[in-house]
């Protein structure tokens, strides 16, 4: 008997604890920036998990502003913004050295860099080009030069990226100088790029005039972090607020202590305040980001999230790219295990036998249902057609279809008179 007793087994993972959100990581690549004395130099790939850690970089308001005269790359002031509206993130930043547009999202350029610095992390990305402040841009495709390279250099990036497995939701490519005469974004075939002209005049007033040709990246990128995967950044309410911010009426871009947004404006130098209804209705229709306000309500939001692609392409949104990466990302890790694993075939008709389907749609169901529990998704459905001839084709087939939620982007009130003494 050896007076062993009873062996007791340690059972981990009974609480349901979960680890910290690994949605909200984002990545902003600078392609001129410039350097802080060794802490920031150029060419640097840094982690950020709060503005403190900027500022123990050495990152200030003053750095932005010495640094003026060579590059509008405001480094302080774009993580400054990702921080100010989306406290809980992560933020990987890339500090280039006069990064040409073509190399950026080239192998083994910053995109790759940051990748590889957060281990494949990264959920959404932004790129601010910084230039010369007294340089002609030339124009083209309805923008500086360089901003139609990006654009189509980083949807090949991200698609190659998907390829292996890496879903990045969405490259926020900074408008440089947009011209007068827009563009129709739509027609640039990136779903995951989306082109922000929103500028920030209020904050820029202090500045030479040349930097009211850039637009507000980190704020994009913070809109987009702060939210659920299913939100639009142009909601003029959170479904959860960040700690400090908790019981808030809105989620308004305007700090009034930080001078923040108090002026908004695009990147064509024009203010909100002076574009005609048209005009704005173009913007939108056409996919720019920009920001502005509702008349006779307080505060400055987002128009909208459009991505570069047709309005009859289910990716046309920043939140319908996110869904589907979680989605994807999710299944992978419920089937990666059934990968080389027995397939129970019914020996009378070869058909999968009933105890594998139900294993694979529970497999699935667990990761998915996650995803249903928050509100991200409103329903999805799992099929396995047990009539696939495995034993021959060695692959199994399935289908996961999921029912997203709905975005108000247009909302109709009727609204009379009623006269009770003749109802």
């Amino acid at each position: 008997m050896s007076f062993r007793g009873p062996v007791i087994n340690k059972i981990n993972g009974g609480l349901g604890q979960q680890a910290p959100s690994d949605r909200n990581v984002a990545a902003l690549i600078i392609a001129s920036g410039y350097a802080v004395g060794t802490t920031f130099p150029l060419g640097a790939t840094v982690e950020l998990d709060s503005i403190d850690d900027a500022a123990a970089l050495g990152l200030t308001p003053a750095t932005d502003a010495n640094a003026a005269g060579d590059t509008t790359a405001l480094t302080w002031y774009h993580i400054s913004e990702f921080f100010r509206l989306n406290p809980d993130g992560k933020l990987f930043v890339h500090n280039g050295s006069a990064v040409a547009a073509a190399n950026i999202f080239a192998a083994n350029g910053p995109a790759d860099a940051i990748m590889t610095a957060s281990a494949n992390s990264v959920r959404f990305m932004g790129v601010v080009f910084g230039f010369d402040p007294d340089a002609t841009l030339t124009i083209t495709g309805g923008f500086a030069n360089f901003v139609p390279t990006v654009q189509a250099a980083a949807q090949v990036w991200v698609d190659a990226r998907a390829q292996d497995h890496v879903f990045v939701d969405c490259v926020v490519v900074e408008g440089v100088a947009a011209s007068t005469t827009l563009v129709d974004l739509k027609t640039l075939d990136s779903p995951q790029v989306h082109i922000t002209v929103a500028c920030d005049h209020g904050y820029l007033a202090e500045y030479p005039a040349a930097f009211l040709k850039t637009a507000a990246v980190g704020t994009v990128l913070g809109s987009i972090g702060v939210r659920m995967l299913s939100e639009s950044i142009g909601s003029a309410v959170l479904e959860r607020y960040p700690s400090g911010k908790r019981g808030s009426a809105n989620y308004s871009l305007v700090d009034t202590r930080q001078n923040r947004w108090l002026k908004p404006g695009l990147s064509t130098g024009v203010l909100f305040d002076a574009l005609s209804q048209a005009v704005r209705d173009e913007l939108t229709t056409k996919a720019y980001g920009y920001a502005g306000r509702f008349e006779g309500y307080p505060g400055v939001y987002f128009n909208a999230e459009a991505t570069c692609t047709t309005v009859v392409d289910d990716f046309n949104t920043i939140h319908a790219n996110r869904v589907w990466n979680e989605c994807a990302r999710r299944l992978r890790r419920a089937l990666i295990p059934r990968i080389n694993s027995r397939i129970r075939i019914d020996s009378a008709t070869g058909r999968i036998a009933p105890e594998t389907i139900a294993d694979w749609d529970a497999a699935s169901k667990r990761e998915l249902e996650a995803l249903l529990a928050e509100g991200e998704l409103a329903d999805f459905t799992f099929t396995l057609n047990p009539e696939q001839d495995v034993i021959a084709q060695g692959k199994v087939v399935c289908s996961v279809r999921v029912v997203p939620q709905g975005i108000a982007k247009v909302i109709e009130a009727d609204l009379g008179f009623t006269n009770p003494a003749q109802a």
